[in-house]
C-alpha cells in the first residue's frame, strides 16, 4: 500500500496562491514516487481548491474561520489565536479518519508549535515550510528556500535534532522551470518583451500601475505579456488598461507560466515564490515585494546583484517603474550578468532533494 501524505495549506485573496502552488509542485513530485497526497483547505475567498483538483489531487475543503472579535472571516493571514488554531488543528484530524499518515507538510504563517503539537499524535512525521523564522515550531523537518545570510535564524525555534533545508538550492520549482538547458544563457542586447506578474491576487494593483507606466511614448513599442490569476480583483481595470497597448496580451490562470517566461527578456514581479522561477530560467526583474516577509531576502537578493528591487508596494508609483525600466533598457550587460548568476544560484534541483528525504 502507498504512503499516504497530508498537505496542510491556504490560499485567499489576501495571502494568494503562493503557499498552494509551491505544495502542488512538491505533492506532484511526491506522486511520481508512489507516494498518496491529499490537501487540507479552507474554502476562502480565492481559494486554490479547483485548481488543485484539476492537478489529480483529493481535496478536503474545511469552511471558512471566523473570528467573534474581529467580526469577520480569518483568511490565513497572520497569527491565528490558540484557539483558532486547536479549531483547525481539530478539523484537520478529522479528515485523516484515523488513517496512518506517513507526512504531513504544513505551509501556513498562521499556524505554529501548537497546532503542530495537537497533529503529532496522529502522524508519523511533520513538515513546515516557512519563511518567517517569527514562531516555534515542532517538527521533524523545516524548509525554508529563501535567500538570506543568517544561517541561524532558526537555531532558537526548532528541536536540535529538526532537519533544516535552507536557501534556494530547495526550491520547489515545478519541473517546466527546470527544463531550460543549465547553459542556455541569454544573449538578448536589447529589450523587447516585458513579462508581468504580480501573483495570482495581486491586492496593490502593481499590474495597473505597470501597465500605466508602459503607456509612455518610448515605452509603447515593447510587447507586454500580462498575467494574473482567475480570482484577480482588478479583472476588468487590468483588461481595459491591455486593450491600451497595440502589443499587449492578457493570460488569465495559465499553465504555461514558464514557456510565457522564458520569451521574456525582462520581469515586473512581486517578491514572492515566482522569484525562484525567474531566476531558474534567467530572467532578469525589477521586483516590488508586496508582504513584509519578502523584504528581507528580495534586499539581500538586489545588494547582491541577481535582481533589481524598487521597495515595498506603498513605496512605488508608476513614475518609479518607468525610470526602472528605462535604466535596465540602457544597460544590457547589467542583465545578462543578472542572468548567469540566477542561473548558478537556483539551479532547479530543490524539489528533488526534498523529495528524497521525504521518502527515503
Amino acid at each position: 500500500m502507498s504512503s499516504l501524505i497530508i498537505v496542510r495549506a491556504d490560499a485567499s485573496q489576501k495571502i494568494g496562491s503562493g503557499h498552494i502552488m509551491r505544495c502542488l509542485v512538491l505533492a506532484e513530485a511526491l506522486r511520481d514516487t508512489g507516494m498518496v497526497v491529499e490537501f487540507v483547505t479552507r474554502t476562502n475567498l480565492g481559494n486554490q481548491d479547483a485548481q488543485i483538483k484539476e492537478r489529480g489531487f483529493v481535496v478536503h475543503s474545511l469552511s471558512r474561520l471566523y473570528d467573534p472579535k474581529l467580526k469577520k472571516p480569518l483568511d490565513g493571514f497572520g497569527k491565528w489565536s490558540n484557539i483558532k488554531q486547536y479549531e483547525d488543528a481539530n478539523d484537520t484530524i478529522n479528515t485523516l479518519c484515523s488513517r496512518e499518515v506517513a507526512w504531513l507538510i504544513v505551509d501556513h504563517y498562521a499556524l505554529d508549535f501548537n497546532w503542530e503539537t495537537k497533529l503529532r499524535p496522529h502522524v508519523k512525521k511533520i513538515m513546515v515550510i516557512d519563511d518567517l523564522a517569527d514562531r516555534i515550531h515542532e517538527c521533524n523537518c523545516l524548509l525554508d528556500q529563501n535567500y538570506v545570510n543568517d544561517q541561524t535564524r532558526y537555531d532558537h525555534l526548532l528541536s536540535a535534532r529538526t532537519i533544516k533545508l535552507l536557501g534556494p538550492k530547495y526550491s520547489l520549482l515545478n519541473k517546466s522551470f527546470t527544463s531550460v538547458p543549465q547553459f542556455d544563457i541569454r544573449s538578448s542586447t536589447q529589450i523587447e518583451r516585458v513579462f508581468i506578474f504580480f501573483g495570482s491576487s495581486d491586492p496593490y494593483n502593481l499590474t495597473s500601475t505597470s501597465l500605466v507606466a508602459l503607456l509612455q511614448p518610448d515605452l509603447k513599442h515593447l510587447y507586454l505579456d500580462v498575467v494574473i490569476g482567475s480570482a484577480n480583483p482588478f479583472k476588468a481595470e487590468i483588461k481595459h488598461l491591455v486593450e491600451k497597448h497595440s502589443n499587449a496580451e492578457l493570460h488569465i490562470q495559465v499553465t504555461n507560466m514558464a514557456e510565457i517566461m522564458y520569451s521574456a527578456d525582462i520581469a515586473l514581479g512581486a517578491g514572492g515564490i515566482t522569484t525562484w522561477e525567474r531566476m531558474a530560467i534567467g530572467l532578469p526583474s525589477i521586483v516590488i515585494t508586496v508582504a513584509d516577509n519578502q523584504v528581507a531576502f528580495t534586499r539581500d537578493l538586489s545588494q547582491d546583484g541577481y535582481i533589481q528591487w524598487l521597495g515595498t508596494a506603498d513605496q512605488v508609483n508608476e513614475n518609479i517603474i518607468y525610470r526602472a525600466l528605462r535604466d535596465a533598457m540602457l544597460n544590457p550587460k547589467k542583465l545578462r550578468d543578472q542572468s548567469v548568476k540566477c542561473r548558478k544560484l537556483v539551479n532547479g534541483t530543490g524539489v528533488e532533494k526534498v523529495t528524497k528525504l521525504l521518502v527515503k
